[in-house]
């Protein structure tokens, strides 16, 4: 089913996760977001709510086989519309790597776009898990905008980085959530984990920020929370 709005993508393309298709995408993209181009009028084009240009569904002229015109409609509800954010196509996603200049072989990008949607799902559930302990003043939060950090490390990151056994995180991200009125920011790291427990051998780490007393005290009182 094809749907239209604005598109969930921040470059998600797990390193651990891409591997093992082939030595096409041993190097997948993790540096997130697109940065808007010096060109005024190229820059107007970049999406502010997830820093990335909008990207057309027709075939680059230089491709040898058809792309996935389709796109996922994500579970995670977008601040001040009533749909939720809605995933690119593989389509979409193929031009957003051109973009970058990265190179992925085509018949790999169908199983990148699975990649980058289960990563964002898990990481909206991530949050919800936070989010959990204000659902009495506010039962249904939304994602208002997001943007990538992959070189900038978190504290946490940091530390993991120099004596944690998962080492430096291979991306961050910052989401930003609409708790009814109030925007709240999460940190989240992503890990290669091969003792993660899940398909992708991921660990995602989404917590609020620290920098405000909310986030401290959220962090604070999460074991207590149940």
């Amino acid at each position: 089913q094809k749907q239209e709005g604005s598109s969930f993508l921040c470059c998600e393309v797990l390193q651990g996760s891409v591997r093992p298709m082939s030595s096409a995408t041993e190097n997948p993209p993790s540096a997130c977001p697109y940065h808007k181009p010096a060109d005024a009028a190229a820059a107007e084009q970049v999406d502010p709510r997830n820093m990335m240009p909008k990207f057309s569904q027709d075939a680059s002229k230089d491709q040898k086989q058809e792309l996935s015109k389709n796109r996922e409609v994500s579970t995670i509800p977008k601040t001040g519309e009533t749909d939720n954010w809605v995933y690119p196509s593989s389509q979409m996603f193929y031009h957003a790597l051109k973009k970058k200049s990265k190179t992925v072989d085509e018949e790999d990008v169908d199983d990148v776009v699975r990649v980058h949607n289960w990563t964002n799902e898990e990481s909206w559930r991530k949050v919800m898990e936070w989010e959990k302990m204000h659902e009495k003043t506010c039962p249904n939060p939304t994602l208002d905008r997001f943007v990538g950090l992959s070189e900038d490390l978190s504290t946490k990151g940091w530390l993991s980085a120099k004596f944690g056994r998962l080492g430096a995180p291979f991306d961050r991200h910052d989401w930003y959530v609409d708790r009814c009125g109030k925007r709240v920011r999460y940190v989240i790291d992503y890990y290669d984990d091969p003792t993660a427990g899940n398909v992708m051998d991921v660990t995602i780490d989404a917590r609020p920020a620290s920098d405000n007393f909310g986030g401290i005290w959220d962090r604070l009182r999460k074991p207590f929370a149940g």
